[in-house]
Parts: C-alpha cells; sequence; structure tokens
C-alpha cells in the first residue's frame, strides 16, 4: 500500500484538457469560416446584384439614347434651318464671349422624356428612370489674338445629347457628342478693306497712268479706270442708301471709319488723278461739280504769311495799255492756285488744254507726261458718289498746280476797267527750271488781253528762285490723301481753303499700327496686316474638308444649280487645277443661296461671275498660292477675294461687289474698267458683320460612358 502512486491519472487529466482545447479552436475556426463564407456569400450576392442593376440602367440610358436620338436631332436640324434670326441655338452661340455649360431641352421642346418616362415605367415603376438632356457644352474661343485676329463670337465646343438612367441603385449616364465650330466666313481684318494690294508698285511707280482724257474725263486714249466706291450708293446691291443720306454722312469728318480702306503696298505708287466731272473723272477733289456738266474751279488762297515780301504790299507798276497812255499804276496782288488733273484734248479747245502758253516747263511735262491713272481710289467725280477713304502706303497723286495772282487796285477807274473784263483776268505764273529762272519772265493775261493791268515781270515780284518757286505753277505730287482733307473744306464750305489743308483730318499712314474696333469697343485688330498669315488664321476655320474641285462642285451645287454652302470648306485640291467659279457649263452668274467660304489650298482662281441671293449671304474664296486671279467675262461678281500671292488680270469690264486682296495688278491698256464696291455690311466695325457666321455640327459621333 506504500508504494501506491496517482502519476498515471495526471498524465491522463493532462491530455484530455488539451483535446478539448484542440476542439474548441477548431470549432471557432469553423465558425468564422461559416460566418465568412456565409458573409461572402450574401456579400458576392449583393455585388452580382449591384452589377445586374447597373447592367440594367445601362441598358436603359443606351435604350433612352437609342430611342429618342432621331427625335433630338430632328429637332436640333429644325432650329438650326429656321431661316433669319429664328434659330435659337445660333442665337446663344453667336454671343460675344465664352458660352457657360447650358442645357437647351427648352429650346428644342424636350418632348422624348414623356415617352421615355412610360418606357422606364414599363420596366420597373418604382425603381427605373431614363431622362434625355441636350447640352452646349465645353466652349472656348478660338480666335482671341488683336495681333492676329480676336474675334468674340469664334468658337468650338460640344453639342452633347446625354442620357441619364436610374435602376434601383445604380445609375449610368451615356452621352452621344458631335463637335460644333462657329466661324466667320468673312477674311478677318481683310473685311475692312475695299482694296488691298501687296505690291502695287511691281512694274513701276508710275505703271498705272495708262490714260489719256479730256476736261469731262471722257477717254481720248488708253484703257477706262478702275473705279473704287468705299461706301453704299444707290446703285449698291441690297442697299437703300438715299442719295441725301450720302451727302449727310459726307459732312462727318470720321466718315473714313465706317468705310472701306485701301492699301497699295510699301512702296511708292503714283496715281495721277483723271480730270472732268463726268463718271470717270476725279477732279471734284478741286471742282465745284453741283453740275457735272458745268463745274468751275475752287481757287487755294495762299496765305498772306506764306508769300514773297512784294506781294504782301501795294506796287507801283506800268499798265497794259502804256500803248495808248503812259501811267504807273498801284496793283495789289492775291496769289492763289488750282489743283487740276491731268487730261488731253478739252472738249472746249482743238489744243492740248493743260500745257499751252508753255505754263508748265517741258522737263515736268516729259517726265510725268498727260496720263492719268486706271485707279480711282476715291470714287467718281459725281455729287455724292465720292468715296473718301482712308489710304495706307506712300500712294502719291501727282497734278498739274496752276498759280495765278488776283489783281486788284485801290484806284477806281483802273478797278472799273478789271472788273468789265470777261472772262475775269487770269494772270498764271509759269514754271521754270533753276538753270531758266532770271527777272525778266513776263506774267501776264493767259489770253494776252490788254485791259489796264500791269506788265509785270518776276523781278517786281520775287527777289530770287526760291522765292519764285514757291508760287509758280508747276506739276507737284502730295500724298494722295491730302485731297481727302482738302475735299472735307468744300464739305464743309470753308471760305478760305488752303492746299493742303490746314485741318489734316487724315495723314499719311504706314499700316504698321492698325486699330480695327467694333460695336461695344471691342478691339478685332492691332498691328500690322499679314494677308499670309490672316491665310493661316482662316484654314484654322475649316469645317469640312474635299479632296477635289469636282467634289466640291458634286457636294454643294444643288438641283436648281445654286450654290448652296453654307460652311467653311477646305479643298486640298492636290491635281492643282484652277478653280473655275462657275464650273463650265453652268450659268452665269452662280447664285449663291447659302454663302460661307472655300479656301484652296492650291492653284489659280477663275472668276466667271457670282450673285448673291439676299443681303445676308456672302462667298469668300482664300487662295494663298494662287499666281493669279482672272475675270473672263463681263458678269458681276459678288464675292471676297484673298490671293495675296497673286496678279490680277482681266480681259472685259469688271464688277465685284466685296472685299479683294491680291498680289498685284496687271496694268492693261486694253482693260474696259469696272468698279469695285464695298460691302458695308461686311465691315467689321457694323453690326452687320454678326450675319456672317457659320455654325457647324459635325457629322461624326463620339461615345462617352460616366
Amino acid at each position: 500500500m506504500e508504494n501506491f502512486t496517482l502519476k498515471p491519472a495526471h498524465r491522463f487529466k493532462r491530455k484530455c484538457g488539451f483535446a478539448i482545447m484542440i476542439a474548441l479552436v477548431i470549432g471557432t475556426i469553423m465558425l468564422i469560416l461559416a460566418v465568412s463564407l456565409f458573409s461572402f456569400v450574401g456579400h458576392q450576392h449583393t455585388g452580382i446584384q449591384n452589377i445586374v442593376n447597373g447592367e440594367v440602367a445601362h441598358f436603359l440610358s443606351e435604350a433612352g439614347i437609342n430611342s429618342c436620338i432621331g427625335t433630338v436631332r430632328e429637332a436640333i436640324n429644325r432650329d438650326f434651318s429656321a431661316t433669319g434670326n429664328n434659330s435659337e441655338i445660333r442665337k446663344i452661340l453667336l454671343q460675344p464671349g465664352k458660352i457657360d455649360d447650358i442645357c437647351i431641352n427648352d429650346i428644342l421642346g424636350a418632348d422624348w422624356n414623356r415617352e421615355l418616362e412610360k418606357f422606364a415605367a414599363e420596366v420597373d415603376p418604382e425603381e427605373a428612370s431614363i431622362h434625355v438632356d441636350v447640352y452646349l457644352r465645353d466652349f472656348d474661343l478660338t480666335e482671341t489674338t488683336p495681333s492676329q485676329w480676336s474675334d468674340p463670337v469664334s468658337k468650338e465646343g460640344f453639342l452633347v445629347i446625354e442620357s441619364t438612367a436610374e435602376y434601383k441603385n445604380s445609375q449610368r449616364v451615356l452621352s452621344v457628342r458631335r463637335q460644333l465650330k462657329v466661324a466667320s466666313a468673312l477674311p478677318g481684318p481683310l473685311s475692312k478693306f475695299t482694296l488691298y494690294v501687296r505690291n502695287a508698285s511691281r512694274n513701276g511707280e508710275n505703271s498705272f497712268n495708262l490714260i489719256r482724257n479730256d476736261y469731262r474725263g471722257t477717254i481720248t486714249d488708253g484703257p477706262k479706270p478702275l473705279i473704287c466706291y468705299n461706301h453704299e450708293t444707290p446703285e449698291t446691291p441690297f442697299s437703300d442708301a438715299s442719295l441725301g443720306q450720302i451727302f449727310k454722312d459726307e459732312k462727318n469728318e470720321q466718315i473714313w471709319q465706317k468705310r472701306g480702306w485701301i492699301y497699295m503696298g510699301p512702296d511708292k505708287v503714283r496715281l495721277n488723278l483723271c480730270s472732268g466731272a463726268g463718271e470717270l473723272g476725279e477732279i471734284f477733289h478741286f471742282y465745284d461739280v453741283s453740275n457735272s456738266f458745268d463745274f468751275e474751279p475752287v481757287k487755294f488762297v495762299t496765305p498772306e504769311n506764306s508769300l514773297p515780301p512784294n506781294l504782301q504790299t501795294t506796287l507801283q507798276i506800268p499798265w497794259d495799255l502804256s500803248h495808248q497812255t503812259v501811267r504807273t499804276v498801284q496793283y495789289q496782288f492775291e496769289h492763289s492756285f488750282v489743283l487740276d488733273g491731268f487730261h488731253d484734248r478739252s472738249n472746249r479747245k482743238e489744243t492740248d488744254a493743260m500745257y499751252e502758253g508753255n505754263i508748265l516747263s517741258d522737263g515736268e511735262k516729259s517726265h510725268y507726261t498727260s496720263r492719268s491713272s486706271i485707279l480711282h481710289l476715291y470714287g467718281d467725280a459725281r455729287k455724292g458718289y465720292q468715296s473718301r477713304t482712308r489710304i495706307f502706303g506712300p500712294v502719291i497723286a501727282a497734278f498739274p498746280r496752276f498759280a495765278s495772282l488776283k489783281v486788284s487796285s485801290p484806284e477806281p477807274d483802273v478797278q472799273n476797267m478789271l472788273d468789265s473784263v470777261n472772262p475775269p483776268p487770269l494772270y498764271l505764273i509759269p514754271s521754270r527750271g533753276e538753270d531758266d529762272y532770271h527777272n525778266s519772265i513776263p506774267v501776264k493775261d493767259a489770253l494776252n488781253r490788254s485791259f489796264g493791268g500791269p506788265l509785270l515781270k518776276s523781278g517786281m515780284i520775287c527777289e530770287n528762285y526760291t522765292q519764285y518757286s514757291s508760287i509758280m505753277s508747276r506739276i507737284t505730287e502730295q500724298p494722295y490723301v491730302f485731297s481727302y482733307n482738302s475735299m472735307q473744306e468744300v464739305y464743309s464750305q470753308n471760305p478760305n481753303r488752303v492746299f493742303p489743308s490746314q485741318n489734316q483730318i487724315l495723314g499719311t499712314a504706314n499700316a504698321n499700327n492698325i486699330v480695327i474696333t467694333g460695336p461695344g469697343n471691342h478691339k478685332f485688330f492691332e498691328g500690322q496686316v499679314n494677308p499670309r498669315q490672316i491665310c493661316r488664321q482662316l484654314k484654322s476655320r475649316t469645317q469640312l474638308e474635299i479632296d477635289e474641285i469636282s467634289d466640291f462642285w458634286d457636294e454643294f451645287i444643288n438641283k436648281k444649280g445654286e450654290l448652296e454652302l453654307n460652311q467653311i470648306v477646305y479643298i486640298k485640291n492636290n491635281k492643282n487645277l484652277d478653280f473655275i467659279v462657275p464650273p463650265s457649263g453652268s450659268s452665269l452668274p452662280l447664285q449663291i443661296k447659302k454663302g460661307g467660304m472655300v479656301l484652296l489650298d492650291q492653284g489659280n482662281l477663275v472668276i466667271r461671275g457670282l450673285k448673291s441671293k439676299t443681303a445676308n449671304e456672302s462667298l469668300t474664296i482664300v487662295a494663298p498660292n494662287a499666281t493669279s486671279v482672272s475675270f473672263p467675262g463681263t458678269q458681276p461678281s459678288h464675292v471676297n477675294l484673298i490671293a495675296p500671292s497673286a496678279e490680277m488680270t482681266y480681259s472685259s469690264r469688271l464688277e465685284i461687289f466685296g472685299n479683294l486682296c491680291v498680289g498685284s495688278i496687271f496694268a492693261d491698256h486694253r482693260f474696259q474698267g469696272g468698279t469695285l464696291k464695298f460691302r458695308s455690311d461686311q465691315d467689321p466695325t457694323n453690326s452687320g458683320y454678326q450675319n456672317f457666321y457659320k455654325t457647324f455640327l459635325d457629322k461624326v459621333d463620339s461615345y462617352w460612358n460616366e
């Protein structure tokens, strides 16, 4: 009994406790695994349900797009095709400045959403919904640099059709986007220029002076002029401008701001004025043209302080009746001159009217000749048609300045004799070179009459050649724009006219800092106009690209044979063919139903005739690489032509209504003349500029999931 022990029992108890502990652990793990598995299965079921709900929402959203996209497109097209200013979308797009994202359901009607509600209710009346919205979204301005062109309306963005669908706790958004562009069909800063010639002096500064004409402006030899009208006239297409309104505008010293400008290149160009007061004359600058066929020269009186001392006092001079009685008379003198255009034979005389009597020197006659210019930058001489404008570049007008002395006497009997002469005494001061000057040059009545006037010699009124040259007749050159300022004095009825005008409304301009400001004082442009840079910017407005010229005509000539464009099209023209407008076989002129812009990458231009149907349409053709622009016919062309490297040629009368930019103009003796008329409604400074923007909706969709 003493040897009894409990060791095996203790060992057994320890083994049983360990087994229980292991069992508990395993059970706990199994419980955790079971709970986890149950939870996982539950979550997986929920996830699968969410995925299923999401897919249902996606299909509902897609169904929303598919079921109503036709209706939405129809509503969009209906608004875009609205005539005049009835397009509500266009009204939004044409607002200056950036457009914030905006829903346009109300504009389009949004009837489709009622049908979508019915469809969603069929899927689940409580937890399914579909709604489709149309947005203008992500619009940014595309032309914002004044040194190139700052257009507050030009912009790009997207027209977005967005379908939002919900099913139970899931939402899906699908959108269909098309790019929407807004750009002007007019050529930027060149819209302000009636005529822009990059190098008008290409064939010499005197190359345009080809016309011989008489006092009335009738052509006696050579070509006829191309007349620029830089403002509306009663004959201007689509214009209701009255002659009375034109007269009223002429009195405004700043009217040049509202008229087409002219640039003739950086080098000197001499444009002799065409005389006469008829349609082809330019003599209105210096003549009273109240009656076009009975015009009188207007004198420019020289201020007394600019005269030689002897002409500022009373002189004792023998009179021209000395063969009857020897007498010395007191005479007083007023100096003046008439600026006249170049012309050949007068309708009043058989002789060379401008140069008889050796009033002008032989050297000046030889240098200048009596030819006038085929370019009339200021329109014609009919009252109210005088298109005063701003001219850039060194454009010089050369014309005879006929200096005369008005003779009077404080002695009553002598003055009575002078007053009785008809026509009045005309004492012209002949021109002389310095080597030919002497003190005994006679200054006498132009008709060699004796009526008690002075026996006058040059030495009696001048002390030296310098004094004489300042008051003598001569052919002089002045900036062309000076005549603008002098003509303003005609409208202001200034009684003491001086040339150049004391009131320099416009000075010479070199085009280095042109400023174009539109309505609301928006600065469209500031800097130097660079036509090549303008062409690059115009290309960036491209809304549709076409490979060949033939494809262009196939696309845009409608069944009536009209050009129905309504967008900005870029033609690659890899075959380098001439762009003949309209194409051969088409009726002339080609009717423009909806204007736009055509950008021709290569090839020359042949313009046979174009005519806009309404005042709100305009066609611009841009050909940066063309070397020639030709006009083979007599049909008018309502078009803006931008071909800065091309020479303009013509074989008949030229009629252009729009803006013209070329490299040079071929001065041809066979030219039959014509007109270039500025379209004031295309002027960026006028509110009518708003009519020529083109909105283009891309034909390709892009899909977005959110």
